[in-house]
């Protein structure tokens, strides 16, 4: 069995990177109001734009894989004391399947005060990730607010521009039918002065059509920088949403795993010397058997509710380890009735 302190590492790098994932995302939020407000959209630097959203968005994968390494792996800490304590009454437990090295190579059952230890030393950690997931969830929702927020703002400027070009476009169509028409009715030769102020009308109304066209190529440019605005900043919120899910499903699970372990180490207790049970072990621990203690619902039907988080958080987290749906022809084969 893996000793459970080796998870403290996992735990520094999980608590640093979430402080840093958080930072990041609050950066590039903080950048994306700035453009909201209008600010410096003339000169956008668009490569440290992406820069910023892509290192925030990898950190906050980073945190979330990190997360989900450690709960997997308290998970799998929680497994083998189970099963070090089912092999207190069956040395064989565990080893049905096992090769011959395998059973060659397995130790006698652990003491109850050993695994005892164990769990204490799970719980533990299992009480600091839950405060790592209470901290990380209202700062994801923060954070995904006002980056919508934000998002919608910039939004809302797009479409004004995209009126203004409908606008502009519009009183450029007018303006190309004056000059069509400036065309088809000039004054004939006969007529110098008369086709004289002709060609300067029409002069004026090319020059008022080209400034209708510089100020369109001028709301077509500020729209592309709003609508890549949208899309960088899009991705952003994106990840920032599967977050607050991930953090759900993970304390959801969590919070099960610990009333698991605590379950279980109270059927140890009954194994274990009564002066052993409680040495060495942290406040964090305490509490935590403490409220399972408190709470009547505790442990109920634990089972059932263990294998429906586990099924979310596979579903939402590692939806690569769910198995392959059948094909149409399997699943119309399958729903052929017998005889």
């Amino acid at each position: 069995m893996v000793r459970p302190h080796t998870f403290d590492g996992m735990l520094d790098k999980a608590r640093t990177t979430l402080d840093d994932a958080i930072s990041g995302a609050n950066s590039a939020v903080a950048t994306l109001a700035g453009h909201d407000r209008g600010e410096r959209i003339a000169a956008i630097n668009f490569p440290v734009e992406e820069t910023l959203v892509r290192e925030a968005v990898e950190l906050l994968d980073r945190w979330k894989s990190l997360a989900l390494s450690l709960v997997k792996a308290l998970d799998h800490a929680t497994e083998q004391a189970d099963l070090q304590h089912r092999r207190l009454f069956d040395e064989k437990a565990g080893l049905e399947n096992a090769g011959l090295l395998s059973r060659k190579l397995a130790r006698g059952p652990m003491r109850p005060e050993t695994i005892i230890a164990d769990l204490d030393a799970v719980l533990h950690i299992s009480a600091e990730l839950d405060l790592l997931f209470k901290q990380a969830r209202p700062e994801f929702v923060r954070c995904f607010r006002d980056c919508e927020l934000h998002l919608e703002g910039v939004i809302e400027r797009r479409r004004k521009l995209d009126f203004d070009i409908e606008q502009v476009q519009r009183r450029a169509g007018d303006q190309a039918e004056k000059l069509t028409y400036h065309r088809r009715n000039r004054p004939s030769s006969r007529h110098a002065d008369l086709q004289t102020e002709a060609e300067a009308g029409y002069r004026d109304l090319l020059a008022e059509l080209d400034t209708i066209r510089r100020q369109e190529k001028d709301l077509q440019s500020a729209r592309m920088v709003r609508q890549r605005l949208i899309d960088i900043y899009e991705r952003l919120a994106a990840v920032l949403n599967g977050q607050i899910a991930a953090v759900s499903a993970m304390a959801a699970k969590l919070t099960v795993d610990i009333e698991q372990r605590i379950a279980l180490l109270k059927a140890l207790g009954t194994e274990a010397d009564p002066a052993s049970g409680t040495a060495g072990r942290t406040a964090t621990v305490e509490s935590l058997i403490e409220a399972f203690d408190a709470n009547v619902l505790a442990g109920h039907d634990l089972a059932v509710r263990k294998a429906h988080v586990d099924a979310v958080f596979t579903r939402r987290l590692e939806p690569h380890l769910l198995p392959v749906s059948a094909g149409p022809e399997e699943a119309a084969d399958e729903a052929q009735p017998e005889g």
